[in-house]
């Protein structure tokens, strides 16, 4: 069923008002009207069958259901600090990652990044992943929409982590092949601490420099293999947050 996320403002005891691009979606793509159901999710997450009453332009009204609560979301929120590739790639690793239920993204401009973001551009461009990634958690069911910050450099990106007190890992393409301990490894031995929080670490298209990788160290990130092959950056990034995710019980 259709999901539409609503802040409280919206919700008015057993009654909704939607208005905006989430009224249009529902009555001029979906065409729905009077008597159409569909799926209100709060601020809390707590979900609410609605069922619309009244409609008028781009606005509806719609009659609510009882509140229900589903463990929908992570118990450990995983954010990913993702150094900033291509629009392409990075819109695929928001969509698929939020699928699988990173909490928070971080989009980091490193020393190897190709895209560069400045001025007017950088809320632009969150505000678009920010709608990519609300999108994405409405199709998979999710009660909780991600959060995107804007993009930060890599310094700005290391204080983040440091305040976060979260435990880092790193996948690190010169660890290709090597003995080094996997990301697997590390995420099991992570999860035997109960974390509330996970940072991961994944590079851009020609990974994150030297320097980089040692400042990761020097804040407490822990560089790890990911196997033989050299993976692009978005789909590094969709398979370190399903191995991170699965070693710490989030996706059974």
């Amino acid at each position: 069923m259709t999901r539409v996320f609503l802040d409280d403002a919206q919700i008015h005891g057993d009654s909704a008002i939607v208005t905006g691009s989430n009224a249009h979606h529902l009555l001029n793509v979906l065409r729905m009207g009077v008597g159409d159901c569909f799926t209100v999710v709060d601020e809390r997450g707590a979900e609410r069958d609605a069922t619309i009453v009244e409609v008028g332009d781009d606005r509806l009204r719609a009659d609510l259901g009882p509140a229900r609560s589903a463990q929908i979301e992570p118990t450990v929120a995983l954010t990913l600090y993702h150094g900033l590739p291509r629009a392409s790639r990075y819109e695929t690793a928001l969509r698929m990652c939020t699928e699988l239920g990173v909490s928070r993204f971080v989009p980091v401009l490193s020393a190897r990044s190709v895209v560069r973001i400045e001025g007017a551009d950088i809320e632009r461009k969150r505000a678009r992943w920010q709608r990519i990634v609300q999108e994405a958690a409405k199709q998979c069911g999710r009660t909780q929409v991600p959060r995107v910050e804007p993009p930060m450099p890599w310094q700005d990106a290391m204080s983040a982590f440091r305040a976060s007190g979260a435990p880092g890992v790193m996948p690190s393409a010169g660890l290709a092949g090597s003995d080094a301990p996997s990301l697997g490894e590390c995420a099991h031995q992570l999860a035997a601490n109960a974390p509330s929080a996970i940072a991961l670490f994944i590079g851009p298209e020609s990974g994150f420099d030297l320097a980089e990788e040692a400042s990761a160290q020097e804040a407490g990130v822990t560089l790890v293999t990911m196997g033989p092959r050299i993976l692009r950056t978005e789909t590094a990034a969709v398979v370190a947050a399903a191995i991170c995710l699965d070693r710490l019980e989030q996706l059974s």
